[in-house]
C-alpha cells in the first residue's frame, strides 16, 4: 500500500509542476510549451533540495515506460504514406538535426553541471 501511495505522491508532484508550467505559459509572452516550463521549474526546485525517494522512484518508473508513449505516434505514420513520401527529406533532416543538437546540448549541460574530474 505504501508503494502505491509513493507513486501517487510522485505523480501528483509531477502533474502539479506541469500545471504550474501551463499556467506560466499562458501568462508569459514566450513560445515555450507549458509542460516544458513545468520541467524547468521542477529542475530548479530539485537543484535546491534533495529529491525525495518517492519522487525519484516515480520518475524512474516513468522513464522505464517512456518508449510506450511513442508507440501511438509511430503507428500513426503508417496511415499517412502520401504526406510522408512527399516530405521525407524534411523529416529526415529534422530527425538527424534534432538528434545531433540533443547530443551536443546534453554534453554541454553535463559538462556544466558536473565537477571536472581533473580537479579531484
Amino acid at each position: 500500500m505504501s508503494n502505491a501511495l509513493d507513486y501517487l505522491k510522485g505523480l501528483s508532484v509531477l502533474v502539479l509542476f506541469q500545471l504550474l508550467g501551463v499556467g506560466l505559459a499562458q501568462v508569459l509572452p514566450i513560445a515555450v510549451p507549458g509542460p516544458v516550463l513545468g520541467m524547468i521549474l521542477l529542475f530548479f526546485v530539485l537543484r535546491q533540495i534533495e529529491p525525495p525517494e518517492w519522487l525519484t522512484k516515480t520518475a524512474g518508473r516513468l522513464i522505464g515506460l517512456l518508449s510506450l508513449f511513442f508507440i501511438p505516434a509511430g503507428v500513426g505514420v503508417f496511415f499517412l504514406p502520401e504526406p510522408i513520401q512527399q516530405q521525407w527529406p524534411a523529416i529526415l533532416a529534422a530527425i538527424v538535426g534534432g538528434t545531433l543538437l540533443s547530443v551536443a546540448l546534453t554534453g554541454l549541460v553535463l559538462k556544466a553541471l558536473t565537477p571536472d574530474i581533473a580537479d579531484r
